[in-house]
């Protein structure tokens, strides 16, 4: 009797300690629901600070607060992902300036490594950080209009020879098929494009979400690929765009938005992106006359912080301010 009681002692010891074990591994995800300005502006959200908690690296930082790798460093440009500081504060660019793409179906913008997803009817965005194609050899995650043709969970993965050939030159034998677990880089969820050999899938590797490390196709955290694959029906539009800058409205302030543009810009613009990021606020202010701070614009895009700041205001509160400067006091 005394070891049958022993037995469910240490049997329920054991589920308390991965009870325990799921509460400290498991992050708690930032919310990245934002509802639409009925004014149709663009800009969503509010920026946020968050502090490192103890041994904490920068994937783990970001990813609880929903966000990729790239855009807490780019937004945290003091900050050494070598040698961090548990209870520093980091500025989470919570704050977003919405892509210029329609605001249907799924948007994903490559330069900010993030996907936007318009419910329909629902007058909401959900948005999320994503992993795109890396550089080099036909490895770059295409821009264009596609569709969800395919969901699937616990998908098995087959090996594209291309994939395969290019492992084995590391030293790497992958077999043609991998199985449905823990060890597939598709991760439980899969949503298949239709430029077919394309996905939008989770991963066994969260840490190279928010970086360029797939062979073309959409990574997603985990929890954000379940989140997502409950919500879209098939035969939604994916959008697929490359703006580094972004410019939008929101309650008369003009905003902008510069993110560091992919490789293949930078070698193609050789550092001039005055023609890119001139594009952006020319779309934002095409009807609407609006006072830029030219200056902030120029600091702003060259610093590339990803961090969403007030360059302008629009003609009506301009003149209101300029009234009030020059009210006698």
């Amino acid at each position: 009797m005394l070891k049958k009681w022993v037995y469910k002692y240490n049997a329920i010891k054991r589920v308390l300690c991965c009870a325990l074990l799921c509460l400290i591994v498991v992050p708690t995800v930032f919310s990245a629901t934002y509802t639409l300005p009925e004014n149709g502006d663009t800009v969503v959200g509010s920026r946020e600070v968050a502090s490192l908690k103890m041994n904490d690296s920068l994937s783990a930082f970001a990813r609880r607060n929903g966000i990729g790798y790239y855009q807490a460093l780019d937004a945290n440009p003091q900050v050494d992902p070598m040698r961090l500081s548990s209870g520093s504060r980091l500025v989470v660019p919570a704050q977003i300036v919405l892509p210029n793409a329609p605001r249907q179906g799924i948007v994903i913008n490559l330069a900010e490594l993030r996907l936007y997803y318009y419910p329909s009817g629902s007058n909401t965005v959900v948005t999320y950080p994503v992993g795109i194609g890396r550089v080099g050899g036909n490895w770059q995650t295409p821009t264009g209009k596609l569709t969800i043709i395919q969901k699937k969970q616990d998908p098995e993965w087959r090996v594209p020879a291309s994939v395969a050939e290019d492992m084995a030159k590391r030293g790497v034998i992958l077999p043609e098929v991998i199985p449905a677990g823990p060890d597939n880089p598709l991760g439980a969820y899969m949503m298949r494009l239709s430029n077919y050999t394309y996905l939008i899938h989770g991963t066994n590797h969260p840490e190279g979400v928010g970086r360029r490390t797939s062979a073309g196709c959409i990574r997603m955290y985990p929890e954000n690929v379940e989140e997502l694959f409950s919500m879209v029906p098939l035969g939604t539009k994916v959008t697929i765009v490359n703006q580094p800058f972004k410019a939008g409205w929101l309650n008369g302030q003009l905003y902008f938005e510069a993110h560091t543009p992919l490789r293949e810009q930078r070698a193609a613009y050789a550092g001039r992106y005055d023609s890119l990021w001139n594009d952006a606020l020319n779309s934002a202010t095409g009807v609407r006359a609006a006072s830029v701070d030219w200056t902030k614009v120029q600091t702003l895009a060259k610093k590339q912080t990803g961090v969403a700041q007030v360059i302008g205001l629009d003609a009506r509160q301009a003149a209101g301010q300029a009234e009030s400067n020059e009210a006698p006091a």
